[in-house]
């Protein structure tokens, strides 16, 4: 291992080595590892304060090292090529190591300067639009070319020093061809980066994943689908006989309320009539949820589709109140807890509903408090995916509340398309999260890295997760989590 990092140091500074050492595959695997562990470590000081997992980039750093090397190895003579290998590795340690503290100290030297204002800043007189544009393109090709440059004149002292004919006898004539070949290996392994689908093990909130690969700048520049927030307009809906039967059916189906035990009933709303997806969340969240908590038979759904106008209540303002109003009579106020699950569109002024037919709607998160508050209902659990959710989270949070949304409140979330089972957080969060014998909390935390991981992959911005865990509502659950756990309800 010594002898190798001695042999890739002299070639760092472009010296031969005479007598280079021969090494076996164990040196070149154990070079490997230290630039896998050299390139974790630069990650995590680039995502600090706050880095984030991502489980792709493991397979990303191992498919790229392994690739690496099967490409240098076309450009290597069988007798040296695991020392070459060796080489070439120790040689991108050390290069990424300087590079790496070098960017990190002209960061903290000048953290909020470009490197033209600090130019600039000794020869203030050149300061001209066109010399300042020139000057700026020209530090940005440096800082590409400088790195390459030196890499290049590393391996080319490599590869001459296992080579005797070139070593003890160098000429133009021979070293040409040499150069040409390190430069088109150089060459390959770019052309490799570029092409290999990409993620770092750990991603900063400011982590760009269209600017990893030319496959994810192709996907985010032309082929991923535009994310824009909705327009909606307000409305009123009667609420006709027709919709009254549906709810009372819905409230009629409900299991009665057990005395002495804390009992969970559920409301879920789909409220975007044009997407299904928003219908399969709600069912799928009811199924997952059922794994921890005692909801079957438990839960009402208000839904906006097309395909069940005659079937199941319409998801609209005055449903909702409906519905909470009518659950609120069958349950204890004081002991059990009201689960509510919603997931559509949304805005910053709140949850976006869509009726069969094309009215629209916003239930805010004021009105949604005030009916809960106004029926009494103390004990709830509000689950809302949806675009900038996050404004659900400070008007509902307390004690006797947990909140989830699947974005903050100036953020949208992703997934919302047709042909999806799940949005993004439905997906994490019920699907893969939940499951017997864990909590909300727990699936919560889980979800949030694994949402991020997704958004980076996807090239789309943080959507940032909010939740709320109110202390007595917690530990109210704790009971009926465990017995849910034992398979005793």
């Amino acid at each position: 291992m010594w002898s190798i990092l001695r042999f890739a140091a002299r070639a760092a500074m472009w010296r031969t080595t005479p007598d280079p050492p021969l090494v076996g595959l164990s040196v070149l695997v154990g070079w490997t590892l230290v630039l896998a562990l050299v390139r974790l470590a630069i990650q995590v000081a680039d995502a600090l304060p706050s880095p984030a997992f991502t489980p792709y980039g493991l397979n990303a750093l191992i498919a790229w090292l392994v690739i690496a090397l099967v490409v240098a190895a076309f450009f290597v003579e069988p007798k040296q090529r695991v020392t070459v290998l060796a080489a070439m590795i120790a040689l991108s340690v050390l290069t990424e190591v300087v590079l790496s503290a070098v960017r990190i100290a002209f960061a903290h030297l000048l953290p909020s300067s470009e490197p033209s204002a600090v130019f600039f800043s000794f020869f203030p007189t050149l300061n001209m639009p066109w010399f300042a544009a020139l000057v700026g393109r020209g530090f940005s090709v440096s800082f590409f070319l400088a790195p390459a440059v030196s890499w290049i004149g590393g391996m080319f002292a490599i590869i001459r020093s296992v080579q005797p004919d070139m070593f003890l006898r160098p000429s133009l004539r021979s070293s040409l061809p040499l150069l040409g070949k390190v430069i088109a290996l150089w060459a390959a392994l770019v052309v490799a980066k570029a092409l290999v689908p990409h993620a770092p093990v750990f991603a900063g909130p400011a982590f760009d994943i269209g600017s990893a690969n030319a496959w994810e700048f192709i996907r985010a520049r032309y082929l991923a689908p535009r994310q824009s927030p909705e327009i909606v307009a307000t409305g009123t809906v009667s609420l006709g006989n027709a919709q009254q039967a549906l709810l009372q059916g819905e409230v009629a189906r409900l299991v009665p309320q057990q005395k002495g035990a804390t009992d969970i009933y559920g409301i879920g709303v789909a409220g975007w009539s044009d997407l299904d997806v928003f219908v399969k969340e709600i069912d799928g969240a009811f199924e997952a949820i059922a794994q921890i908590l005692p909801i079957r038979d438990h839960t009402v759904r208000l839904v906006n589709s097309p395909e069940t106008i005659e079937t199941d209540p319409h998801a609209s303002r005055r449903n909702f109140a409906a519905a909470v109003h009518a659950v609120g009579e069958v349950i204890d106020k004081d002991e059990d807890v009201l689960l509510l699950v919603m997931s559509s569109h949304g805005t910053a002024a709140g949850f976006s509903l869509q009726l069969p037919g094309g009215t629209t709607q916003v239930l805010t998160p004021h009105e949604v408090k005030a009916v809960l508050d106004e029926e009494g209902i103390k004990n709830r659990i509000v689950i809302v995916s949806a675009c900038f959710s996050g404004v659900f989270l400070a008007p509902l949070a307390n004690d006797d509340t947990i909140v989830l949304t699947a974005a903050d409140e100036k953020s949208t979330s992703f997934g919302c398309a047709a042909g999806r089972d799940w949005t993004y957080f439905g997906d994490a969060f019920f699907r893969q999260g939940l499951h017997r014998g864990t909590d909300f909390q727990h699936a919560f935390d889980h979800a949030r890295v694994l949402i991020r991981s997704w958004e980076m992959m996807d090239r789309l911005p943080p959507s940032n997760p909010l939740a709320h865990f109110g202390s007595a509502l917690v530990e109210k659950l704790q009971p009926v989590l465990e017995a849910t756990a034992r398979g005793s309800q």
